[in-house]
């Protein structure tokens, strides 16, 4: 998911790269479509269906930008990679549009970090019984 997620930021940032649009343009039609494509995946009923990468070129063809070169969606992915706004922006609209997706994504998430963090306090407590057995039968 997350490769296909970095695919189509990297294809929407190196189609708005090649045609030439104003900065501000550009931005602003990068981030729409990101969004757009991206929301497309969020909502589909299979996510590996491969009719959904074609309509994500689609969606940035849409917005100005050429899909099928990938140096060109590739080079515009890096421009906007590590621009906060750009990513504050996605965010903010996915959460419109995944919402309900999302959160169950991050309380999955949560619940797995939360476990780990019990085995890992679990292991240290065994471990310690362990050592103290050692020691015990040492004497």
């Amino acid at each position: 998911m997350k490769k296909l997620f970095a695919g189509l930021i990297g294809l929407s940032l190196a189609l708005t790269g090649c045609l030439g649009i104003g900065e501000g343009d550009e931005k602003q039609a990068f981030i729409d479509a990101t969004v757009e494509a991206t929301c497309l995946i969020f909502q589909a009923d299979d996510i590996f269906d491969p009719a959904l990468e074609a309509q994500a070129k689609e969606v940035y063809e849409n917005h100005g930008f050429d899909a099928n070169d990938d140096d060109a969606m590739e080079t515009l992915t890096t421009k906007y990679e590590d621009d906060e706004d750009v990513q504050d922006a996605i965010a903010a609209a996915l959460e419109s549009c995944a919402g309900d997706k999302l959160k169950g994504l991050e309380e999955a998430f949560g619940s797995l970090s939360e476990d780990s963090v019990v085995s890992e306090d679990e292991a240290v407590v065994a471990e310690d019984e362990a050592t103290e057995s050692e020691e015990e039968a040492a004497e």
